[in-house]
């Protein structure tokens, strides 16, 4: 018995170094990406910053018309038909028109890589104005944290019934194994009494399975 005690140590002892050293080189590298929104800023561009790049004069405009009804009268009989004519030109239409004043609201982009961008711009006088503009940036955050892969670790533990444990194990991931070798501590005669339970306990081994939530 005592030899097979001392080669269960031994061999435990050198299962712990075994595994002491495949865990220290077993690591998995964890990549957590996230975004995190930056400082909103605001401007505004003047009418002098902004540089006309081309103007065309389109080969057939859309002009405003208007649907009207023509009757044809010829021979005794009354034809219809519908046409569309130009509005007749109002001079204080357009000039009303012209000085006008328009703003509009634009989302250029929103999303969570590259912020959200809103844009101002103002038309007058036939022509964009000015635009203010309203920019909330995000960053990109990368936390690379470090995972052993195999983890093994030692345990000791002690029972009221005078034993005394002494182990250990590893986890793979979340699963671990763990070997336990229980020494009684419990004094017995010289000469016990081989019937009585009392003294026909002794030394044991213990196996377990353990999860990591």
């Amino acid at each position: 018995m005592k030899k097979y005690t001392i080669v269960s140590i031994i061999s435990f002892i050198l299962g712990g170094l075994v595994f002491f050293f495949v865990g220290r080189s077993s690591i998995d590298l964890k990549n957590e990406v996230s975004y995190i929104p930056g400082e909103s800023t605001s401007g505004s561009v003047s009418d002098t910053q902004l540089i006309p790049v081309k103007e065309e004069k389109p080969e057939k405009p859309i002009l405003p018309m208007k649907e009207v009804e023509i009757q044809y009268i010829d021979t005794g009989s009354v034809r219809i038909t519908t046409e569309y004519i130009y509005y007749e030109v109002d001079t204080a239409a357009i000039i009303a028109d012209y000085i006008l004043k328009r703003s509009y609201d634009l989302v250029a982009f929103d999303n969570k890589e590259q912020g959200k961008l809103r844009l101002f711009p103002v038309v007058q006088y036939n022509k964009l104005s000015g635009i203010d503009y309203e920019f909330t940036p995000v960053y990109k955050n990368i936390n690379t944290t470090r995972e052993k892969v195999w983890q093994p670790f030692v345990s000791g533990s002690y029972s009221t019934l005078e034993y005394l444990g002494l182990g250990g194990g590893i986890f793979y991931h979340n699963l671990g194994f763990e070997y336990q070798y229980n020494l009684d501590l419990r004094k017995k005669p010289q000469i016990p009494l081989q019937t009585d339970p009392y003294y026909q306990r002794g030394n044991y081994h213990w196996f377990s399975g353990k999860y990591k939530f």
